[in-house]
C-alpha cells in the first residue's frame, strides 16, 4: 500500500488530503500532519482580533469555534489519519519525515503544504514589541491588548463605568503614571503594511475601539489609527479605480494612511521612519509580509527561491524529486502567462492542493501529469463592519453591504467544501451572529 503524507493543514493541505481519500480511499495510507489540532480559517482571523462585547468568556471559547474548525470533524468518517505534531526534519533522501516529538513517518509521496510565518524583513524591535498577524494567538492578544488600552483610557478620565471585557481582564495597576497620562489622550494604533491584511486590520479596529470606548461611557473621540505602507501606494496589483474606493472608506472609518513610508524602527512607544520622522504609539500591528518556515532552509535536497521558497515545476512537482510535490504560501510559482507571481491567497493554495492530488494520482498510474493554470483575479477585500469591495471576474466591481455578503457566500461555499452541510451552515451562523457585534 503506498504512503501519502502531506505536510501542514492549511488550505492547500486540507484540499488535497479530502480529493486523495475521495479518488483512492482505502488503497493508500493517506497521512496529514499539522502542529494544531484544528485547521485555522485565517480569512476571518482580523475578526478575531476585533472582537467585542463577549462577556463571561474568560477563555475566549466562542471565538477560538468560529475560526478553528476541528480536523476531527474535517476528516470525520474518512479514512484519513491525522497526526498532530510538529515537523522536525524532512529527509527526502531516505523518504522520512521526523517530528519534534520523535515519531518517524514514511513516504512514497509527499505534499509540503506548511503554509508560512511572519517576517519582519530584519526591522530591529518587530519581534519584540509589534503584534504580528499569522495565528490564532496573535489574533486573541492584539484583542486583549486593545482592552487593556481603552480601559486604561477609562481609568485616567475617571469614568466610573464598570468595563465590558470581551476576552480577558488585564490588570492595569501595573502602568506607571505615566503611560496613563500618555494613553489618557487617546489609544493610537500603528498598522505596518497596507496589504489586503493591513487594511483589514486597520478599518476594523476602528470600529473595535469605538465600541470599547462607547461601551466604557468615554465621551469624545479616543483612538487613532493609522495605516503605513513602505511603497508608494497601498496595494499596487489593483487599479487606481479600485484602490480610491477602498481609500475612502478607510477616510470615512478614521483611518490615516500614510504611504511610501518605510518603518526603520519599532519601539514599546514609538516607531522610528527611515525618513527620520518619528511617531508615538500605544500599540504595533506587523502584517507587512511573511516568509516559508525556517525548516525548508536545512534541506539541502529541495530547490529554494532567493526568498526561501520551494521551487515547483509547472506540475507543482518539487524541483529535482518525482514523489515531492508543494501547495500553498512555501511555494514559489511564476505565471507564465504574466510574468506575475502567484499571490499567497486562500484560494490560490485550495487549487494548488487539487492539482497536487491529482498529480500524486497520476504518479501512482504513471499518467502525464496535469500543469497547473494559476488564476488570482478575483478578490475581496473587507474594509471594516459590512462593508467590502469584491473584484470578481471580468473586472465586475461590487462595494459596499453586497460586496460584504458576497465575502460571506464565499466564504460558505469553502465551508461546505470541507464540512458536511449542516456543520458547516451552523459554523457559518455562529460567526456571523458573533462578528456583526463589530460592526
Amino acid at each position: 500500500m503506498h504512503k501519502i503524507l502531506i505536510l501542514g493543514g492549511g488550505f492547500g493541505g486540507i484540499r488535497c488530503a479530502l480529493d486523495l481519500e475521495k479518488k483512492i480511499g482505502s488503497k493508500a495510507e493517506i497521512t496529514l500532519v499539522d502542529k494544531n489540532s484544528y485547521h485555522l480559517f485565517v480569512p476571518a482571523l482580523y475578526e478575531v482580533a476585533s472582537a467585542y462585547g463577549l462577556k463571561q468568556d474568560p477563555f475566549a471559547i466562542r471565538l477560538k469555534k468560529t475560526i478553528c474548525i476541528p480536523y476531527s470533524d474535517i476528516f470525520s468518517a474518512k479514512k484519513i489519519r491525522f497526526i498532530q505534531a510538529e515537523i522536525f526534519s524532512i529527509d527526502v533522501e531516505n523518504q522520512k519525515v521526523a517530528t519534534r516529538g520523535g515519531e518517524i513517518l514514511d513516504y512514497d509521496y509527499m505534499i509540503i503544504a506548511l503554509g508560512s510565518q511572519s517576517s519582519d524583513f530584519g526591522v530591529p524591535g518587530v519581534k519584540e514589541y509589534a503584534f504580528s498577524f499569522k495565528s490564532l494567538e496573535n489574533g486573541l492578544a492584539l484583542n486583549q491588548k486593545i482592552n487593556e488600552l481603552v480601559f486604561a483610557t477609562q481609568r485616567e478620565g475617571d469614568v466610573k463605568s464598570e468595563p465590558i471585557n470581551p476576552v480577558v481582564d488585564f490588570p492595569t495597576a501595573t502602568k506607571s503614571p505615566k503611560e496613563f497620562r500618555k494613553i489618557h489622550y487617546g489609544v493610537k494604533i500603528a498598522v505596518i503594511g497596507a496589504g489586503f491584511t493591513g487594511i483589514e486590520v486597520a478599518a476594523e479596529l476602528t470600529c473595535c475601539v469605538k465600541k470599547f470606548t462607547q461601551a466604557r461611557g468615554i465621551k469624545g473621540r479616543c483612538e487613532r489609527v493609522l495605516l503605513i505602507e513602505a511603497a508608494p501606494k497601498i496595494l499596487p496589483m489593483i487599479s487606481d479605480k479600485e484602490r480610491i474606493v477602498i481609500m475612502e472608506r478607510l477616510t470615512r472609518l478614521g483611518v490615516e494612511v500614510t504611504e511610501g513610508a518605510a518603518v526603520e524602527e519599532v519601539r514599546s512607544d514609538y516607531i522610528k521612519l527611515k525618513n527620520g520622522k518619528t511617531i508615538d504609539v500605544d500599540l504595533v500591528v506587523w502584517t507587512t509580509g511573511v516568509k516559508p518556515l525556517d525548516i525548508l532552509k536545512n534541506l539541502p535536497s529541495m530547490s529554494l527561491a532567493g526568498n526561501g521558497k520551494i521551487v515547483v515545476d509547472d506540475s507543482l512537482k518539487v524541483a529535482g524529486l518525482s514523489n515531492v510535490f508543494a501547495a500553498g504560501d512555501n511555494v514559489e510559482f511564476q505565471d507564465q502567462k504574466t510574468g506575475r507571481l502567484v499571490p499567497a491567497l486562500a484560494y490560490v493554495a485550495v487549487e494548488q492542493g487539487k492539482i497536487a492530488a491529482k498529480n500524486i494520482l497520476r504518479s501512482l498510474k504513471s499518467d502525464k501529469l496535469v500543469s497547473y493554470n494559476p488564476f488570482f483575479d478575483v478578490w475581496i477585500a473587507p474594509v471594516g463592519g459590512k462593508y467590502a469591495l469584491a473584484h470578481l471576474w471580468g473586472g465586475v466591481n461590487v462595494k459596499g453591504f453586497w460586496g460584504w455578503v458576497i465575502r460571506e457566500l464565499v466564504d460558505l461555499k469553502y465551508m461546505l467544501s470541507i464540512l458536511p452541510v449542516k456543520a458547516a451552515i451552523a459554523l457559518m451562523w455562529q460567526e456571523i451572529t458573533l462578528f456583526i457585534k463589530n460592526d
